[in-house]
Formats: structure tokens, C-alpha cells, sequence
């Protein structure tokens, strides 16, 4: 609490109170400016005034919160038999209905808070909390009971300790059970108390955001506006003219018309409501309803652009260094000043940040937002890149977006280590424990190369290695390829060494292509579909390895599913399609297997399965061979009507993927039916091969 008068400390804040030995156990008590309890807690320590938390203390275990036993609830009155209506359930807002309020907090404040008059304010409460209470004294929570057992118990000891003024700030619902503690007998709240066992916290300042102290995020005692709130507290007579100035800026900032007229009359429109409803000051609701009407003309999508930076506020608190820090809670914002992160780190509006893996400091932002996401700290996603220039494999995407809780979860990774590598580091080591499958393992191995975690490095080697000869499921092994292959393409561009990753990789391989064909056989859709995905996936990885002797392999293992009549119809077009592209097929062959497929003795369901996987990827290759495209036209057009309303679902699937330019193309020659066959150049090459050999050269070596 001595914190408090750091003038460095700006609320929004939050104190993080904790159990070390159970992190799970952890509480958040936020506190704005315009909160009472902060500037009751800022007047004491401004004047040497002694300070005293008097609610149920944090770490007292959840199970003795609620222990009293059945005979103390009998004996209490607290029965659980009756039925909650809507006084028993929530009696203010009981009160604000009758009052002709849809919101309880509203009314409050209509009320109370906007009368200024503390002096008969306070008495009047207190005799209507009282008979409120009186009213709903069955139904009053256990542990409602112990907190104010407990806050009675610290008022006496203040007493006892000779205070004589004693001010007490607390839910005006505790008010009639504190304002005269004679009336409860010391002795049953000690009876109530007794056996509560507390556990000595740990605790922390943390940065909070308005958005966070609203009710808009699920805080049950939040409040709805608090940038309105931050207003009215320190500028009370100029708040409304200052609110809708602000909203004026926002509309003039997204491009709507937000001149000074519409905030004047915004201002005197409010001003008029409030009085029209015997108001003192004009509330959010009248704020609200003005705004619509003036600025929005009505259109309530135009004030939704704004409402939240204007109702809610995106204010940050600030906790200075001065307060301890864990060691890696030092290191991990040591190492945020030296990216020149530090704005990024505790905003919470989200930001794109794009790494180029080709300059150091960039390398290490990566490295850190891989290892914060092992920590499970998901202050960046990765966002896959697909076109332009920064799609290639020296760049990274990422979206960051800091979130309040990160502050409990970095003092839960300062149990696995002092800096934010060690902790990585023990927490894959501890992973390891728990993971059998080879896929995870791998998966966690390209996770620590990307983190730079060389020191876990030669263990997961072991550990998948070892899993990689215990298994005989190829999915598995298919799965756990992917993952070491991007290792191996990225560890170039981060400079680690990859050697023993390609040993694994050679290994794996062969047991792949031997066993691929015999897998591939007499599948049904749903297993085909998914093994489509991992071919398809596998292939790609296989040339990116660009090493020929797997390359063979391969292509092999595809070669024999292709001419194997059990394949899977899925299966067999795309391998076609696959061995096509690299030349193990010429168009000849292609052609007399996609006729033979399509021929009217065929099923009609597995051509149309045959042709999906043949299709996979780009469409040009039917656009540009007019022998293909005329067995395809010819097919579709003798399907009978019945039949091809029952393949249009998986015809839509297979042509849906093309790109829009395809599409048309295909439209167009559809419409034009069988494509004209000039045989003289059908064999005829559609370049110029003395002018392709000019920049061959320049081409190898782009290409490496």
C-alpha cells in the first residue's frame, strides 16, 4: 500500500495479490482515480492517517468460505429452500424498477451520486439499506456474512487500538451491519471466523485499461462509463461540454460531420433532457440520447464507431520501475527497451508488427515472441503471409495485442526461470515428460528452433528420433515431417544448425514412400480427404528440400498409387495431377488416363472424386491443354440431369478453388463447347527454346 503515494503509480492500476506456491490462486483489485478507496487510501498517506484493509482477506481457502454448516444457516435463518424473486436475487435493483430504472446503476446515481448534499444523502441511505435488509434477511449470502463478521472484528480492533474517528469505506450494502457494531455480539462473529486459514500472498502493481474496469468486459464490479466517470470527477461542471467535444474530435477523426454547432446544440439538447426529467446534471443516458440526435441524425451505427473511446475510455495505467519485480519480469521488459517495444508491450488495441529475419534486433523480436508463446504469454500471433514481397521465408507477421492478465501469467513463467530463454527452455523440458506422439514432438522441436532454444535442441533430437523408430502409424509420420522440414527451410535464415535434423528427415522419408501406396488403398471419403491433405502437404515440403534422392523416392511412392486400381479415386487424381507437374507423366499420358477415367463406364461418383483431386491448385492446365478440357466438357455434358444434381456439391467444391480469372476462362470456353484441335499445332512448343537458353544462366542462379 506504501506504493500508493509513488507518484509514478498512475491508476488505471490493479494490486495482484497471489499465491506463489499456487498461482491459481490469485486475485486482480483495480482501482480508477475517481475510485473511493483510492483517494481514501492517497488523503491517509497524504496525512499520516492510518490505513486499514478490513475485508475478508485474500488467500483464505475458497471450501472455508462458504463452511458454515447446516445448523449455523438453520440457526442464521439462511434457507435454501426458498424461492429468489427479484428483491431477494438483487434488492437495488428491485428498488431502481420501482423507481421506473431499467438500470440499477443509473438510478444510483440519479439518486445519490448527482444530488451533492452528502450530509442528509447518507442518513437517508443508511435507513434505507437497513430496512432493505430487514426485508431480504433469509436470503443474504454465507460468505456475505463472514466478510462482515470480519469487517466488524477490524473496526473494534481499530477501536481498541485508540482510534476515535473512524471512516469506513465500503458497498453501501455492508453500511447498516458496520454503523453500529454494539448491536453484534463479538463472540459469534469470532464463532463465525473461527478456523479460517489465511495464506501470506504475494503481491504486485499491474496496469489496468478502462476497458478492463467496465462492465462491458465482464467485471462484475466494474462500471459501465468510466471515461464519463474520469469526467464528472475532475471537471463536474464542465464535463458535459468537454464529453461531447470529445465526441465531435472522434467524429471529425473517422470523417463525419462534428463541427462546434453540433456540439453546442449536443450540449443544450442534454442540458434540457436532464432538466425535462428532474435532473441536476445530465447522465450518459442524456449524453447519449443528445449525441444520436444532433451528430447521428438517428443512425445509431454512426455513434457505435465511436461509443467505446468515448464511453469507456482506452486510459492505461502506469506502474513505475521502482516497484519490485520478479527477476524475469526484469529481464522480459529489459529486453522489450532493447527491441524498442516498450509502447507495444501494454497496448492493448491490437498492432501488425512485420520482422524482416535478415537484421538482428528484428530476429530477436521473433525470438522473444516465440518464447512468450511457449509461456504460454500470447502477446503475439503469428498471421500467415501468403502474397507479396514479405511472403517469403525472411519475414514474419505478427499481431500484438497485450492483455492485463499477462502480468499474472509473467510471474507464472518466473517459475520456470530468471529470463525468458531459461523459462522457455524448462518449460519444453518439462513438456517433454508428458508427450508420446511423434507429431507433438516435432511440433515443439520447430517451436524451440524459432525461439532459439539451443540448448533443448539436442534432446528433442533424441527424444523424436526415438519415437520416430517406436512408430508404424504413417500419418504420424507424415504429420512429424512437416514441422522438421520448415525447420530446416527457416534455420538458414535464423543461422542455427540443422544437420541433424536432415539425418532424421533421411530416415523418415523411405519409411514413408514404402508404406504410402499400401495406406492409400481402399479408403473411404473421410480418411481419403484426409490424406489428401498430407500428400498434398508432403509434396510440398519434398522439393523445398530439393535433395533428388528423396525427391525419387517420392515420386515413386506416387507413381505406384497412380497406376493402382484400389487408390483411393481422390488419391489417383491428384498424384496424376502431382506426377504431371513434375514431368514423370507427359500430356499424352495424362490425357489417355483422364479418358479412360471419364469414360462412360466408369462410376460417374468416383470420376467426379477422380477429377476433384486431379484439379487441386491451378486450373491452367486444363485451360491450356484443349484435349483435357474437351474429355472434361464432354463428361459433364453427358451426365444426366439426376445424377449431376447429386455431384454439384463436389463439382462447386473442385471448381470453387480456382482463382476468379480461371473461373471466367472456363466460362468462356464452356460456353463456346469442344474447343477446336489444330493438329498441325498440337505438338508445336509455345516458345522460342534459342531465346529461353539466353537467360537460363541468370535463372540458376536466382534460384541457387
Amino acid at each position: 500500500m506504501a506504493n500508493m503515494s509513488d507518484p509514478g503509480l498512475v491508476p488505471p492500476v490493479a494490486m495482484l495479490l497471489y499465491d506463489k506456491n499456487d498461482l491459481s490462486k490469485a486475485s486482480y483489485y483495480p482501482f480508477a482515480e475517481f475510485s473511493p478507496e483510492w483517494q481514501a487510501i492517497k488523503f491517509a498517506l497524504e496525512n499520516n492517517i492510518l490505513v486499514k484493509f478490513m475485508d475478508l482477506p485474500f488467500g483464505i481457502k475458497k471450501e472455508k468460505q462458504t463452511s458454515l454448516t447446516e445448523e449455523e444457516e438453520n440457526k442464521k435463518g439462511i434457507s435454501k429452500s426458498k424461492t429468489k424473486d427479484k428483491l431477494t436475487s438483487d434488492p437495488l435493483a428491485y428498488l431502481a424498477e420501482l423507481a421506473g430504472y431499467a438500470d440499477s446503476e443509473r438510478w444510483w446515481e440519479v439518486t445519490f451520486e448527482e444530488q451533492f448534499e452528502e450530509e442528509e444523502i447518507f442518513p437517508a441511505l443508511l435507513e434505507l439499506l437497513t430496512a432493505l435488509r430487514a426485508e431480504v434477511a433469509d436470503h443474504i449470502p454465507p460468505e456475505t456474512l463472514l466478510r462482515e463478521a470480519y469487517m466488524r472484528n477490524t473496526i473494534r480492533t481499530a477501536i481498541k487500538e485508540g482510534a476515535e474517528k473512524i471512516a469506513v469505506v465500503c458497498g453501501a450494502w455492508h453500511s447498516p451491519v458496520l454503523n453500529d457494531i454494539e448491536k453484534y455480539k463479538q463472540a459469534e462473529d469470532n464463532k463465525l471466523l473461527k478456523g479460517l486459514k489465511k495464506i501470506k500472498p504475494k503481491g504486485s502493481w499491474i496496469p489496468w485499461t478502462y476497458s478492463r474496469l467496465s462492465k462491458q468486459s465482464g467485471y462484475g464490479a466494474g462500471v459501465a462509463s468510466p471515461a464519463w466517470y474520469q469526467l464528472l470527477f475532475k471537471n463536474p461542471e464542465e464535463a458535459v461540454i468537454r464529453w461531447m467535444s470529445r465526441l465531435g474530435q472522434l467524429f471529425r477523426e473517422a470523417g463525419m460531420d462534428g463541427s462546434p454547432a453540433h456540439v453546442i446544440e449536443a450540449v443544450q439538447l442534454a442540458e434540457t433532457l436532464a432538466t425535462v426529467r428532474q435532473l441536476k446534471l445530465p447522465g450518459i443516458e442524456e449524453l447519449r440520447e443528445a449525441a444520436l440526435a444532433i451528430f447521428c441524425q438517428g443512425n445509431i451505427q454512426q455513434f457505435e464507431l465511436v461509443e467505446e473511446k468515448l464511453i469507456v475510455g482506452g486510459d492505461i495505467g502506469k506502474v513505475p520501475l521502482s516497484i519490485p519485480k520478479m527477476p524475469f519480469q526484469d529481464n522480459l521488459e529489459k529486453t522489450i527497451k532493447t527491441l524498442r517495444w516498450s509502447k507495444l508491450w501494454e497496448t492493448e488495441s491490437k498492432t501488425e508488427k512485420m520482422l524482416d529475419l535478415r537484421k538482428s534486433n528484428q530476429v530477436n523480436g521473433s525470438q522473444l515472441l516465440h518464447r512468450m508463446n511457449l509461456l504460454s504469454i500470447p502477446w503475439g500471433t503469428l498471421i500467415k503471409v501468403v502474397k507479396g514481397s514479405n511472403a517469403g521465408a525472411f519475414h514474419e507477421k505478427w499481431e500484438l495485442r497485450w492483455q492485463p492478465e499477462f502480468a499474472l501469467k509473467t510471474i507464472e513463467a518466473g517459475m520456470w526461470g530468471n529470463t525468458v530463454a531459461e523459462a522457455a527452455s524448462q518449460k519444453i523440458r518439462n513438456k517433454m515428460k508428458t508427450l508420446t506422439d511423434l507429431p507433438d514432438f516435432t511440433a515443439l522441436i520447430e517451436s524451440a528452433f524459432n525461439a532459439d532454444l539451443a540448448s533443448v535442441i539436442p534432446d528433442l533430437v533424441e527424444k523424436i528420433g526415438a519415437a520416430s523408430v517406436q512408430t508404424q502409424d504413417i500419418t504420424q509420420l507424415m504429420d512429424a515431417l512437416l514441422p522438421l522440414v520448415n525447420v530446416v527451410r527457416y534455420g538458414s535464415s535464423r543461422k542455427m544448425d540443422t544437420e541433424n535434423l536432415l539425418q532424421l528427415i533421411e530416415q523418415m522419408v523411405p519409411r514413408i514412400t514404402v508404406a504410402l501406396p499400401v495406406n492409400c488403398t481402399n479408403l473411404d471419403d473421410e480418411a481419403a480427404a484426409a490424406m489428401f491433405k498430407r500428400i498434398t502437404a508432403v509434396n510440398r515440403r519434398m522439393f523445398i528440400l530439393n535433395d533428388s534422392s528423396l525427391i525419387n523416392l517420392w515420386l515413386t511412392a506416387l507413381l505406384t498409387m497412380q497406376q493402382h486400381e484400389t487408390t483411393n479415386p481422390l488419391l489417383r487424381g491428384a498424384t496424376t495431377r502431382i506426377l504431371f507437374d513434375k514431368e514423370v507423366l507427359d500430356i499424352e499420358s495424362v490425357e489417355i488416363w483422364m479418358e479412360y477415367t471419364l469414360s462412360s463406364g466408369q462410376s460417374r461418383a468416383e470420376a467426379a472424386a477422380t477429377l476433384e483431386g486431379f484439379c487441386f491448385g491451378s486450373g491452367l492446365l486444363i485451360i491450356h491443354n484443349p484435349q483435357l478440357w474437351n474429355i472434361i466438357n464432354d463428361w459433364v455434358s453427358r451426365i444426366p440431369m439426376d445424377t449431376f444434381i447429386e455431384l454439384l456439391p463436389l463439382l462447386r467444391r473442385t471448381f470453387s478453388n480456382f482463382s476468379e480469372p480461371e473461373r471466367s476462362k472456363m466460362m468462356n470456353l464452356a460456353k463456346h463447347g469442344p474447343v477446336k484441335i489444330n493438329v498441325k499445332e498440337a505438338g508445336k512448343k509455345d516458345y522460342e527454346t534459342t531465346r529461353a537458353e539466353r537467360i537460363l544462366g541468370t535463372v540458376q542462379q536466382l534460384l541457387n
